[in-house]
């Protein structure tokens, strides 16, 4: 199975992808950004952005689908995409090689995504693109009515469980008043 973690830059992909493997048996985690780096050691893409390299696209089919095929169990991948078509070519083509892909798309109201990104310090060099991509983020993910949205408003360590509850298939109810997670 794979567990695609969706979203904005900077709503907490990674974090919630590595508290996720270790809270399910068998999970490991697989950033397609490693390919990026690869191709764009070689390649420069036209637009700056790896993920407008066709073959940067192919290359995350084959080897997510070939790491469920040759190395069994949970595979998480944090990586944001914003372009609906890259969005359908990639997980479609990871479910047409017979694979599970389980999507969430953590979501979060537009001025505290804006504050956690201006607060981050790790990643404090990826605040001009992460600012410069949300609008982008935000429509797109508006209209991903066929990925599971999870509030990561929570703490990370929450978010882990609703998106461990949701790849588990357990139905979660919000606390009344939150926006939590959506229920089943």
């Amino acid at each position: 199975m794979i567990v695609w973690i969706n979203g904005p830059f900077g709503v907490g992909k990674t974090t919630t992808a590595r508290l996720l493997a270790g809270a399910l048996a068998d999970a490991r985690l697989f950033d397609p950004e490693f390919l990026g780096s690869m191709l764009t050691a070689f390649v420069t893409p036209p637009t700056g952005d790896f993920q407008d390299l066709p073959l940067w696209r192919h290359l995350v089919v084959q080897t997510v689908t070939g790491l469920d095929r040759h190395h069994p169990g949970v595979w998480i991948v944090p990586m944001s995409l914003l372009d609906p078509a890259y969005r359908a070519e990639i997980l479609g083509g990871i479910r047409a090689a017979g694979v599970d892909v389980r999507e969430v798309v953590l979501t979060l109201p537009e001025d505290r995504l804006r504050a956690r990104i201006d607060a981050d310090l790790v990643e404090a060099g990826a605040r001009g693109w992460r600012h410069d991509h949300l609008a982008r983020a935000l429509a797109t993910f508006a209209s991903a009515g066929d990925a599971r949205l999870i509030d990561a408003s929570d703490p990370p360590e929450r978010v882990a469980d609703a998106v461990a509850a949701h790849v588990r298939g357990e139905t979660r109810f919000p606390a009344p008043g939150h926006p939590g997670t959506q229920p089943e």
